[in-house]
């Protein structure tokens, strides 16, 4: 098909600039293989070409009366053609770049929020063996891991010599070990049977 020899005589194409729909349709016939080949090369998908060839053809008609004749038809439909493509093209891309970036923070939001979720997990694991002590273990365990007072802070504010803090803690830092470790054996293969 030769694009250069306009189809229209200057009849028709007046009849074109006043709104006939059969010339108007001629021309549409003529000119759309060509311009959905030029535009089929830079949108993703055959619905998106259509859509943008239908704009085309809706300029078109709207613009008609300010294109100067026959030959000056084509040159306007690949223009418009180009731009709404090229800008169809890049809306693409961005939306594809905002989905990336969403995606990405959602994976970091969900990271966060699986290691939040298992700090109070593990929180309260260690709060509940640290209830299984006895209480003076009990109390010298949380001054000296949760409050980090010192052994000679700890025994002038229960009333106990820093030996028996080191003591009662060494007791107590082996049984929560014990036990913490037993637990979290088990919780793993809880979760990998499951």
């Amino acid at each position: 098909m030769d694009f250069s020899e306009i189809p229209l005589s200057l009849d028709e194409f007046d009849r074109f600039k006043l709104g006939d729909e059969k010339i108007f349709r001629k021309i549409f016939d003529f000119y759309k293989p060509l311009i959905y080949s030029k535009v089929r090369r830079v949108c993703a998908s055959d619905v998106d070409t259509e859509e943008v060839i239908q704009e085309v053809f809706v300029q078109l008609f709207l613009k008609r009366k300010s294109i100067p004749c026959p030959a000056a038809i084509f040159p306007f439909l690949f223009l418009v053609a180009k731009r709404m493509a090229i800008s169809l093209f890049r809306k693409e891309v961005s939306r594809q770049q905002y989905q990336m970036a969403q995606a990405s923070q959602w994976d970091e939001l969900s990271d966060e929020l699986e290691k939040q979720i298992a700090h109070k997990e593990l929180d309260q694991l260690l709060k509940s063996v640290v209830e299984q002590l006895p209480p003076q273990q009990q109390l010298v365990f949380r001054k000296s891991k949760i409050e980090e007072l010192s052994y000679a802070e700890i025994s002038d504010e229960i009333g106990i010599s820093k030996n028996t803090v080191r003591n009662h803690l060494v007791a107590a830092c082996h049984f929560v070990r014990l036990k913490l470790d037993s637990l979290l054996l088990l919780l793993f293969f809880l979760k990998n049977m499951f």
